[in-house]
């Protein structure tokens, strides 16, 4: 993928940074500091005709604190730089930041600075802090075979919501198809994700060594990127990953439903690996569900989907080439 071939020249560039550049946070050992940065672009990331301002400002600092949770980190600060065209409404603005202070409240964060310039479109750049308090942060390095795999919340709910905002822009009328409770309750899915700041700190808490990492870019995307780093395989029974039955009124057939819960992505939910004794204290805690087995791996790892009985397949780098979104070919 191009988008590896460009980080590629970036850590061969630099390369006392290499070991920052690993995961979707780096961790400051000697100041106890996380760190992460994410970037939105209008009609790359999201529509202004598909998502209020008020949305957009709590979707924005979601994905940011996402990749804090991954890490098994405490937010604590934002710096967010916005960009926009001339003609904006100050409507706009006020909305945003609307927005931005409600999920800031709900998880305690503080907004401590940042930037506003001109641009063509709207593109938003927040900048994410936080401490680890005392614990080495989770990373993709640490899966070990015998762990167990398990992971928070459903899947697919959100590309169900992309799809549906997508028919109504469109305005084709396949949406208004599904049940108005039912569209509501998944579009808020993708338009407003909720980051598992409170799992992934328990996850950490009890497993301390562990790998973990969120679901930005799809399931299969987080399993595989997993194995890759810590150099193991995975045993995946797709029977066991969990989904709102509700899709299944947007995505009609066995197999789309499959795709959309491996390559959906924006789900932003956990992906860990912990041992089946930390597994079944995590439980009794919050919600988890286990949906397979790290196994020996090596360079060619893979994460091996069982789908039916008889039916099977292997996530690696050729299947995520093939159903992932890249920024850089489309």
């Amino acid at each position: 993928m191009q988008e590896e071939n460009f980080l590629n020249i970036i850590r061969e560039t630099l390369p006392e940074s290499v070991k920052y550049l690993r995961d979707d946070t780096a961790y400051l050992s000697e100041k106890d500091l996380i760190l992460t940065q994410d970037t939105l672009i209008e009609d790359i990331h999201f529509r202004t005709r598909t998502i209020s301002p008020f949305y957009l400002g709590r979707k924005s600092i979601a994905v940011n604190l996402s990749d804090i949770a991954a890490a098994g980190g405490i937010a604590q600060y934002l710096l967010i730089s916005l960009s926009m065209p001339k003609k904006i409404a100050p409507g706009f603005v006020k909305e945003f930041y609307k927005g931005v202070k409600s999920i800031c409240n709900e998880h305690k964060v503080l907004v401590v600075g940042g930037d506003l310039t001109g641009a063509e479109k709207i593109t938003i750049s927040i900048c994410a802090l936080g401490s680890a308090n005392g614990l080495t942060p989770a990373n993709r390095r640490n899966a070990k075979p015998g762990e167990a795999v398990i992971v928070t919340g459903n899947f697919a709910s959100s590309a169900a919501g992309f799809y549906l905002l997508e028919e109504l822009y469109k305005e084709t009328g396949e949406a208004e198809k599904v049940p108005e409770k039912t569209r509501k309750k998944l579009i808020s899915s993708h338009i407003d994700p909720m980051p598992r700041l409170k799992e992934g700190r328990k996850i950490l808490e009890a497993a301390k060594n562990l790998a973990m990492m969120d679901t930005s870019d799809g399931l299969a995307d987080a399993l595989y990127k997993i194995c890759a780093m810590s150099k193991v395989g995975m045993k995946i029974d797709f029977a066991e990953v969990p989904y709102d039955p509700d899709i299944e009124q947007v995505f009609k057939d066995e197999k789309s439903v499959m795709h959309n819960m491996l390559f959906g992505g924006e789900d932003y939910e956990l992906v860990a690996t912990v041992s089946e004794e930390v597994y079944k204290e995590l439980k009794k805690e919050i919600s988890i569900k286990k949906i397979g087995m790290v196994i020996d791996g090596d360079d060619n790892s893979f994460a091996y989907v069982k789908f039916r009985d008889k039916e099977s397949f292997k996530i690696d780098s050729t299947a995520l080439d093939s159903g992932l979104y890249s920024h850089f070919e489309g």
